[in-house]
């Protein structure tokens, strides 16, 4: 059943005359009546009774004029739905980023979004995961991309959680540094013995490691604390001190550096890195092709380090 049958049986009904009703949809008086035939036929009903010159609707054809009425009129606000979609893919889209992706993850993303939507500007407030969290649970951003702790992804009554990759966690170190020169994966022991420089609290990373130190009854006491991960990498690449962050956040830049990232065997929890946005607004058009852009990008580059797709 197609619009243009639907048409046809409307001008067929309104007339009550097919010469009258092809003439009013522009087509030649055979072509109406084969497609109303069709539609009769589709329907399993009759709905017109034919005579020499008019035509005249059957009980059948008058119950179904509403319906066919209805289905043209529903066709037409989803066209005009779409188009107004289309209408709306600019203006300006406010996301939130946590630092350790905003070097990583958002440029390759905001790169392809940008080349399909040349005219949407894009505002992106870079923070804290708790700090950002606020925000979008307030309105006051559309989107959020987050690195998740599992209790973290638990507790999202207000948010959809929308997961793109699972990451392992590394201890971070340069490349004189013994546990490298083994070259072997360490343990949690390791990390309890380690002089660690560490992303402070508004970090959700700092919140696992706090959480992995009491359960081995050691307080977690960093030699150095920062809220940058870019300046956390340089520190850990001249020496001294070394830290733990997902492997994927270890760029090839970084390794040529003398970076090294030591799997931790005995560490099963992941890092979840997920776009987030609130439970009960409905997304713009331009934050769904924003989505789009960002987990295509994200299945693009596989980054090292993922465990499991979402």
């Amino acid at each position: 059943m197609d619009a243009q049958k639907l048409t046809y049986f409307l001008a067929a009904a309104h007339t009550q005359n097919f010469r009258k009703a092809a003439e009013l949809c522009h087509v030649a008086q055979p072509v109406l009546g084969r497609q109303i035939a069709a539609l009769e036929q589709e329907l399993g009903v009759t709905l017109f009774e034919r005579q020499s010159r008019r035509v005249s609707l059957t009980p059948a054809g008058t119950a179904f004029i509403a319906y066919a009425r209805d289905i043209l009129d529903r066709m037409q606000a989803g066209r005009q739905a779409m188009a107004a979609r289309r209408d709306v893919m600019g203006g300006t889209l406010n996301v939130g980023c946590i630092e350790p992706l905003s070097d990583t993850l958002l440029p390759p993303a905001f790169a392809a979004f940008q080349r399909q939507h040349p005219q949407t500007r894009v505002n992106v407030t870079v923070s804290g995961t708790e700090e950002l969290f606020g925000m979008v649970e307030e309105g006051k951003l559309e989107l959020g991309l987050f690195g998740l702790a599992p209790e973290r992804m638990r507790a999202q009554p207000l948010l959809v959680v929308h997961e793109l990759y699972h990451d392992r966690l590394a201890l971070m170190v340069a490349a004189g540094h013994p546990l490298a020169r083994e070259a072997r994966p360490v343990r949690v022991q390791h990390l309890l013995e380690e002089r660690l420089a560490l992303l402070n609290q508004r970090f959700a990373m700092r919140r696992i490691l706090e959480r992995i130190f009491t359960q081995h009854n050691r307080e977690l006491i960093p030699a150095l604390n920062i809220d940058n991960v870019a300046t956390l990498k340089l520190i850990v690449q001249h020496g001294g001190v070394s830290t733990v962050l997902p492997q994927s956040l270890l760029s090839p830049a970084d390794r040529q550096a003398g970076m090294v990232a030591l799997p931790i065997q005995d560490l099963s929890e992941v890092f979840t890195f997920a776009l987030v946005y609130r439970q009960q607004a409905s997304l713009s058009p331009t934050a769904e092709a924003f989505i789009r852009a960002v987990t295509e990008s994200v299945a693009a580059a596989r980054p090292e380090g993922v465990v499991a797709n979402p």
